[in-house]
């Protein structure tokens, strides 16, 4: 029996054929795209390290106060 093969060739052209369309259409859009300046950068950077950095704070304050209430609780128990 003959394996089937359609127009576009076998699987394996048909993947190459792929990938390479879609590599075109990414460098297509990725020149669309309006490019941050440095400044913006390290703007951007500065807010998500100030985020970061109180959500830290906050983690482990709240980790801190379920530790102090664990062991509250188990000193009661024993």
């Amino acid at each position: 029996m003959a394996r089937s093969q359609t127009r576009d060739g076998n699987f394996i052209v048909r993947g190459i054929k792929t990938a390479i369309r879609f590599l075109i259409e990414v460098k297509a859009e990725l020149t669309k795209v309006t490019w941050p300046t440095k400044e913006e950068v390290i703007s951007s950077t500065w807010v998500v390290l100030f985020g970061v950095g109180i959500t830290a704070v906050w983690v482990f304050a709240a980790d801190q106060a379920s530790a102090i209430m664990i062991n509250g609780l188990i000193r009661l128990i024993h």
